[in-house]
């Protein structure tokens, strides 16, 4: 908690310049926040796009492959 919390502030008494300043204070840093992410080598850097087309892929390569075998 905030050592000088006062309830009673109103917000409607804030300039667009203070509320601005404060988004930005509370916004993390994102250049760091991506170097961060980037010195970490077990976090997978994987795009959920590419996993589901390569499980779909091996899914039909393994449905034709047990169809070209009940064929023979």
């Amino acid at each position: 908690m905030l050592a000088n919390y006062d309830p009673d502030w109103n917000i409607e008494d804030l300039t667009d310049a203070q509320i601005y300043a404060a988004i930005r204070y509370l916004e993390p840093d994102t250049s760091s926040a991506d170097e961060q992410k980037d010195d970490t080598p077990t976090t997978p850097n994987f795009d959920n796009g590419v996993v589901i087309c390569v499980c779909l892929y091996i899914a039909v390569l393994v449905c034709l492959s047990f169809l070209w075998f009940n064929s023979r």
